[in-house]
């Protein structure tokens, strides 16, 4: 995966890729009220900021979130 390259978003629809970022990983709920006391202490996930095609909005993303199997890639998608 790399900037400028398309996947599909969840239900979203499709979403190009911007940049990796560093996101909250998922936590156990026993763990979470540890973790807000404590935010640095929260551990972080590799991410990708994007951006929706559909709708414009931007947003950081879990990356297993993107759906990375070749037949869901766009290719060749025009980005005005």
């Amino acid at each position: 995966m790399k900037p400028g390259e398309v996947y599909e978003w969840l239900d979203q629809g499709p979403a190009i890729l911007l940049s990796q970022c560093s996101i909250p990983a998922p936590c156990r709920e026993e763990d979470f009220v540890d973790f807000l006391r404590d935010l640095d202490s929260w551990p972080q996930d590799r991410g990708w900021t994007i951006k929706l095609l559909v709708t414009g909005e931007m947003m950081d993303v879990h990356e297993e979130t993107l759906n990375t199997d070749a037949s869901f890639q766009f290719k060749g998608v025009a980005i005005a």
